[in-house]
């Protein structure tokens, strides 16, 4: 009844959101009431109902229709450090990300968390299946939740994927995916070993007490009954635990959908980064390699930023790790790092528009010649920023600052996937597209200097 009575609001938002951050801010308010979002999690992911479900993906339908003009609601290239997202989508980790780059850059541009039911199969859709969507939309409203300061603040912007809307647009960037990768050997693409740990203990916690129970058995046949006990008794408050479960086991619930993202393949992401602006950043080395195969390769003047981006390489930088969102808020709020950040805005503005290799030169020293006191005010900021994390931790709360490379790609000539500046000419009539992307990141915590 409340999901009927509270309906013509939603609809009076879907009516009045007509700009990306309006639809971004109307999502936001949408979700709180649906899933009643001001209640302690516990309570939200225990109830979340089939009825809840549908009318989300029935709001998304409806602010997200099939006629949408994505393309024209994009904002424009200029100075902003406009990143966009490239690597896993999951909750946990996409979040960690957003986390770990929120100070070196002024906004994030993250593709939808969530699927749009305009371009489902109707078996699969759910909005006739809701219940079997139950655990994807937990994740979804969970990572809707965290990310809902930030987007508010206009730090983060959740995009759909422009294909959703453009079936030519969709299947042009995955030919131009399967003529690039015709002649290149398969890469095992790299996952976070802890996550895939993490996924598959999510789904032995599913298991219904019994059957835990029979497995502990076989695995360990000398184990006590008490023993057995104590083991299915952790496995059930675990469940219970989980932030992604709602306690129920696989046989009390439908088949659960699950999907795995990773925002939108290469093409996409720089057709989304040439159109709006940004420069891909990932965690991912074999998107990274990726996107280092797009640079032009017989470019004569591709080594003019080589010094910088060398100098980059022999620095240890330093990331939120493991954090509490409410923390990096705070950090991104009170503006930490803005003087690292001004110095990555002003390579940005420069590499924007391709100066000519002469002055490329002249301020790639410049450049090179400023990053040591830079980077050394960035270490002064990271030592008060360790300071300000012990006053927020708490004997629960478990994170820190990760220590990592933070590798730069400037290619003199940027980094273009033949046939997208086509697709863009195509759909775009603003003459201030992007022909290539100046600049990419790569955020590798694993490597120490």
């Amino acid at each position: 009844m409340l999901l009927e009575q509270s309906r013509h609001q939603r609809q009076v938002l879907v009516n009045s959101a007509s700009t990306l951050r309006e639809k971004n801010l109307a999502l936001l308010q949408a979700t709180v009431g649906i899933f009643d979002l001001e209640r302690p999690w516990d309570k939200v992911k225990s109830s979340i109902s089939g009825a809840q479900i549908r009318e989300f993906y029935e709001f998304i339908a409806a602010l997200w229709p099939p006629s949408t003009n994505l393309i024209e609601m994009l904002p424009s290239s200029d100075s902003d450090l406009r990143a966009l997202y490239l690597g896993e989508y999951e909750p946990e980790l996409m979040i960690e990300n957003v986390f770990r780059f929120c100070l070196y850059t002024d906004q994030i541009v993250l593709i939808n968390p969530f699927e749009n039911p305009n371009i489902i199969a109707p078996k699969y859709n759910p909005i006739n299946h809701p219940e079997e969507w139950k655990l994807e939309t937990l994740k979804t409203i969970f990572h809707v939740m965290m990310m809902a300061p930030w987007i508010e603040k206009g730090f983060v912007v959740f995009i759909p994927n422009p294909g959703d809307f453009d079936p030519d647009l969709r299947i042009g960037t995955w030919r131009l995916a399967e003529q690039r990768l015709k002649d290149t050997p398969h890469q095992q693409k790299d996952v976070d070993a802890s996550f895939m740990k993490q996924r598959m203990k999510r789904l032995f916690l599913t298991y219904p007490r019994n059957y835990v129970e029979r497995k502990i058995r076989e695995r360990h046949p000398h184990a006590s009954d008490d023993e057995v006990r104590k083991v299915a008794d952790f496995m059930e408050a675990e469940r219970a635990r989980d932030p992604f479960l709602t306690g129920e086991t696989i046989d009390k619930m439908p088949t659960q959908m699950m999907a795995m993202r990773t925002g939108a393949n290469l093409e996409m992401g720089m057709y989304i980064c040439q159109a709006m602006g940004a420069f891909p950043y990932t965690n991912m080395r074999f998107r990274w390699n990726e996107i280092l195969g797009t640079r032009k390769q017989f470019d004569p003047t591709m080594e003019i930023w080589s010094p910088l981006t060398n100098a980059f390489q022999q620095l240890q930088f330093k990331f939120l790790d493991k954090v509490s969102p409410e923390f990096a808020y705070s950090m991104r709020q009170d503006g930490r790092l803005e003087g690292f950040r001004s110095y990555l805005r002003k390579i940005w503005k420069a590499v924007d528009g391709q100066p000519d290799p002469s002055k490329a030169q002249s301020l790639a020293r410049d450049f090179k010649d400023e990053l040591t006191q830079s980077y050394n005010e960035a270490k002064a900021e990271w030592n008060k920023i360790d300071v300000d994390l012990l006053k927020w931790a708490t004997p629960t709360a478990a994170g820190g600052l990760a220590a990592g490379l933070l590798s730069l790609g400037l290619p003199a000539a940027g980094f273009a996937v033949a046939g997208v500046g086509e697709l863009i000419q195509a759909r775009i009539k603003r003459a201030n597209f992007r022909r290539s992307v100046p600049m990419s990141v790569f955020i590798d915590i694993e490597r120490k200097s």
